[in-house]
């Protein structure tokens, strides 16, 4: 994440020293192998936002679940992670064309584990710590939410909703909403969603 050695010049203007110098430390982490327990300490907002957010954690969003067996689809619910920009699902923002909302499942640190254990993955201990340090490019670890849940966000499982389809949880938006993210979350959010999907070619020649 070479982002964060130039953080200074992507933070707001308007947040105070405070709130630079927290999220200037809390995202350093994640540059120093020497930290092996990371601070994940206001990861969450408590502010009581009136609309969904790029970021937020939602209750049971639907996915396509697709049987191998059979090549056959079917209708799931997962808690999800929304991918889109706010601005791209706000239900206020009326465009001429109508947009879907881009959504990451996000699974219950508990149940992940219980699938590597069941296809047989070693050295578990040694993953779940990867796991909590980010160092996984395609997984977002979530810190124990208000409903005192651990999270996994599988950014390459992806699925969308209609922009109409999500606004409709929003005259419920406190109850839908499992977390929404703060500074700390969300600059760590985008630091690793930029880097699973927008990564600069390597050097060597790729046939």
């Amino acid at each position: 994440m070479d982002l964060i050695h130039h953080l200074d010049k992507l933070m707001p203007d308007y947040l105070s020293d405070t709130q630079k110098s927290r999220l200037r430390d809390g995202l350093k982490q994640f540059n120093d192998d020497s930290v092996i327990n990371k601070n994940y300490t206001h990861f969450y907002s408590q502010r009581k936002n009136e609309i969904f957010l790029q970021g937020d954690l939602i209750k049971q969003l639907r996915f396509p679940s697709f049987n191998y067996d059979d090549g056959s689809y079917k209708k799931r619910y997962f808690d999800a992670v929304i991918i889109s920009n706010t601005c791209d699902i706000d239900g206020a923002n009326k465009t001429s064309i109508p947009k879907n909302v881009l959504l990451a499942k996000a699974i219950p640190l508990n149940e992940y584990i219980s699938e590597l254990e069941n296809i047989g993955i070693s050295n578990l201990s040694d993953k779940i710590r990867h796991l909590k340090n980010q160092m996984f490019s395609n997984l977002l670890y979530l810190p124990v939410t208000k409903s005192s849940i651990e999270y996994v966000v599988l950014l390459d499982d992806i699925s969308q909703v209609s922009k109409d389809e999500l606004n409709q949880l929003v005259g419920d938006i406190e109850s839908n909403r499992i977390e929404a993210l703060d500074y700390f979350g969300y600059y760590l959010f985008i630091f690793k969603l930029s880097y699973h999907l927008c990564r600069m070619p390597q050097e060597d020649y790729r046939k």
